[in-house]
């Protein structure tokens, strides 16, 4: 089992691996990060992160759009422990509706797999403001619930991030996510910036590859740690 873990990441790591920003919160969806509605009617994605700190985190995930309103997805996540001597699994799955043009709410819900460290449950609100055909910026606020995703002593975990994205051609697409989160009741220890830049690049009409690196900020404590990685997206 080991060695065929250590195999899918030495294949995926040559086509995908993504990053995400250093807090659960912004890790507990079922897309592989901030993003707008799907263009693709359904997709499949598979991608690759670590801290180097850590071991290495598998995420596999699929979405599909049942109407122009309506979007499903779920995401599986592999976690490694202990250089790849264990492998905890964890499932999310969410629904994203669109309220406006440019805006959607969303729902996940995270529950681990054979394993009881518990579930989360986070709501979002998201609006695309485009400023000209290849420049927008994407809004988002969530709001986290329950013990995986709120942190000791904290009632309730939130989070904001901001993401201007800049068109450079029709295959690649530069993003830099400004992400803040923190938990009320515990804000002080808690509160946390990271800054994300991301590069996609549409390699085939229907498949993307991005990498992106996420970098903590503001605070030694919980925020002194750098996480990189890739993911690929086919749509149908």
């Amino acid at each position: 089992m080991k060695r065929i873990f250590q195999s899918i990441l030495f294949l995926l790591a040559f086509t995908a691996v993504s990053a995400f920003a250093l807090d659960r919160i912004w890790d507990t969806r079922y897309t592989f990060g901030p993003e707008f509605m799907t263009r693709d009617r359904m997709s499949l994605g598979a991608g690759f992160y670590t801290n180097y700190e850590e071991d290495a985190y598998l995420p596999l995930n699929a979405q599909l759009a049942i109407s122009d309103y309506w979007e499903i997805g779920g995401k599986l996540l592999f976690d490694t422990e202990d250089d790849l001597e264990s492998v905890q699994s964890y499932m999310t799955l969410g629904t994203k509706y669109r309220v406006f043009e440019y805006s959607t709410i969303e729902a996940d819900f995270l529950f681990g797999i054979g394993t009881d460290r518990g579930s989360g449950l986070v709501f979002s609100y998201a609006t695309l403001q485009p400023v000209s055909r290849i420049f927008s910026t994407l809004y988002e606020v969530r709001l986290g619930f329950f013990d995986r995703i709120v942190s000791d002593g904290g009632g309730a975990e939130f989070a904001f991030g901001i993401t201007p994205q800049f068109k450079f051609t029709k295959a690649i697409l530069a993003m830099m996510g400004i992400e803040s989160s923190g938990s009320f009741g515990n804000m002080k220890q808690d509160f946390m910036v990271d800054l994300v830049p991301r590069v996609q690049m549409g390699i085939l009409p229907n498949l993307q590859v991005m990498g992106e690196i996420a970098i903590g900020i503001l605070q030694d404590k919980n925020n002194d740690r750098v996480r990189v990685g890739a993911y690929t997206i086919m749509g149908f």
